[in-house]
C-alpha cells in the first residue's frame, strides 16, 4: 500500500496501477487497496473506471467520510451531478468533523450549481463558507458555480 502510494506521489502513475492490482488479485476485500486505485485512475483522467474503484471501496467500508467524497468527485467528472449529490449526502452521514462537513457542503453547493438548483447551491454555499473562510477563494474562481454568480447574496457570501 505504502508502496503504490509513494509511486502515485512520485508521477509514476503506471507503476502504482500494477502495484496495486496485483496487490489485489490476493487483497481484494482491501478497502484500501481499492481507493488507491481510484485515486490513481482519477489521476489518469478514467472517471468511470476511478468511480467503479471507488464504489467498491464504499462498499467493503460505508463508514469512511472520503470514500465516499472521492466517490462523488469522480461522478463529477462523469457529469453524474445527481450521483454525486447522493455519495456526497453519503458522506455527510459519516462526516468526522467540521472540516469535513464544509468540504462535503461546498461539493453540494458545485454539484446542484451544475445541475442549476441554485436555492440548494446557495444554501450549501452559506453553509460551508459560514465557517470555514479559506474556502472564500475557491468559491470567487470555482467554475462550477458560474451559474450562481448573478444570484442575490453570492457576492457578500464570498467577499473577503
Amino acid at each position: 500500500m505504502k508502496r503504490a502510494e509513494e509511486l502515485r506521489e512520485n508521477d509514476r502513475i503506471a507503476d502504482a496501477e500494477d502495484h496495486v492490482r496485483y496487490a489485489l488479485e490476493r487483497y481484494e476485500d482491501s478497502w484500501e487497496l481499492w481507493s488507491q486505485l481510484g485515486h490513481i485512475l482519477s489521476r489518469k483522467q478514467e472517471s468511470a473506471e476511478a468511480a467503479e474503484a471507488f464504489m467498491t471501496a464504499t462498499t467493503l467500508n460505508p463508514g469512511e467520510f472520503w470514500l465516499w467524497l472521492y466517490l462523488g468527485y469522480a461522478q463529477r467528472d462523469l457529469e453524474d451531478y445527481e450521483s454525486a449529490i447522493e455519495s456526497t449526502e453519503n458522506a455527510l452521514r459519516v462526516e468526522s468533523g467540521q472540516n469535513e462537513l464544509d468540504q462535503a457542503n461546498y461539493n453540494l453547493a458545485c454539484y446542484y450549481a451544475l445541475l442549476g438548483r441554485n436555492k440548494e447551491a446557495m444554501d450549501y454555499l452559506k453553509e460551508a463558507l459560514e465557517n470555514n473562510d479559506s474556502m472564500k477563494e475557491w468559491a470567487r474562481e470555482d467554475s462550477d458555480l458560474n451559474s450562481l454568480r448573478s444570484e442575490p447574496g453570492f457576492e457578500f457570501l464570498v467577499e473577503r
